[in-house]
C-alpha cells in the first residue's frame, strides 16, 4: 500500500499572503468542502482508491506509521510500561501526552498539505485519527479541548490555524467543548531551525490565558510535537489560568535525531 505514495501526493505549495489573509473565505470554503464531500464520492488522497465521503480510505489509514507502545509523558515509542527514563528524570509540565502517528511519510505530507497547501478538509481526517488514538488510551477524559493558538500576525497571513481546525474535529468526535482558553502573546519566529535549549528559551512567556480555566482538566491540541517546548509553554499558561490538569494531544510525534 505504501509503494508509490510519494508520486501520488501533490507537492505542497506556499500560498501568497494576499490570498491567505481572507479568513472569511477560508471558513466559507471549509463549510462548502464538507458539504461536497458528503454529497459526492471521492478518491483517497493517498492511493486514489474510492473512499466514499472520507479523504482517506480504510486501507491507507491502517497503513499510516503507528506509534506503538509509547511513553505516556512524551509520546515517544518505547518498551517500558510507564514513563521513559528522561521523563522520569526531568518530568513534563503536563500529565499525559497522546500522539496518533509518527511524523513520518506519509503523515508528514498530510500535515504539510493542511498547513501549507491549504487543504483544509485534511483537518477532519487528522482530527478523526487523533480522536481514535485518544479513545484507545481511555480515561480520564478532559473537560475541554484547547487548541494551541497561533500568533495573530501569523494567523492573519495564513488565514487559519491548523491546530484549531484539528481540535474542532477532535472536540466534535469526543463530544467535548472547544475552549479558546489561550492566546499567543509573543512570536519570535519558527521553532524548526532551533536546537532544544533554544526552543525552550524562545517559547518562554509566549502564551497567556484568554479565559479562566479554573479547576478544569484541559487537553491542548497541536499538529506535531518535536521537543515539546511549545506545548510546555502553553501548558504553563493553562496552569496559570487555573487548570487542574493538562494533557497534550498531537496528530504526530517526531523521533529524536
Amino acid at each position: 500500500m505504501l509503494r508509490g505514495w510519494s508520486q501520488r501526493i501533490a507537492p505542497v505549495a506556499h500560498v501568497p499572503s494576499r490570498v491567505a489573509t481572507h479568513g472569511i473565505v477560508t471558513r466559507v470554503a471549509s463549510r462548502s468542502l464538507c458539504a461536497v464531500r458528503v454529497l459526492l464520492p471521492q478518491a483517497c488522497a493517498l492511493c486514489h482508491a474510492p473512499s466514499a465521503a472520507a479523504l482517506l480510505c480504510g486501507d491507507c489509514i491502517a497503513a499510516l506509521p503507528a506509534l506503538g507502545p509509547a511513553c505516556p509523558l512524551c509520546a515517544l515509542p518505547g518498551d517500558e510500561a510507564g514513563p521513559c527514563a528522561p521523563c522520569r528524570r526531568h518530568g513534563r509540565p503536563w500529565q499525559r501526552a497522546v500522539a496518533a502517528w509518527l511524523y513520518a511519510f506519509p503523515v508528514d505530507r498530510l500535515v504539510q498539505q493542511l498547513k501549507y497547501g491549504r487543504r483544509l478538509a485534511m483537518a477532519d481526517a487528522l482530527g478523526a485519527g487523533l480522536a481514535a488514538a485518544v479513545g484507545c488510551v481511555g480515561p480520564p477524559w478532559p473537560d475541554a479541548i484547547v487548541p494551541l493558538p497561533l500568533a495573530p500576525a501569523r494567523q492573519r497571513e495564513r488565514g487559519f490555524n491548523q491546530s484549531q481546525l484539528i481540535a474542532r474535529t477532535l472536540a466534535r468526535q469526543l463530544g467535548l467543548p472547544l475552549v479558546h482558553g489561550l492566546v499567543r502573546v509573543r512570536d519570535d519566529g519558527p521553532q524548526a531551525a532551533l536546537a532544544g535549549p533554544r526552543r525552550v528559551a524562545n517559547m518562554r512567556g509566549a502564551f497567556a490565558a484568554r479565559a479562566p480555566l479554573d479547576g478544569l482538566h484541559v487537553a491542548i491540541v497541536d499538529d506535531v510535537m518535536t521537543t515539546g517546548a511549545t506545548l510546555a509553554a502553553a501548558t504553563r499558561a493553562a496552569r496559570d489560568a487555573g487548570a487542574a490538569r493538562v494533557d497534550v494531544l498531537v496528530v504526530a510525534r517526531t523521533l529524536p535525531p
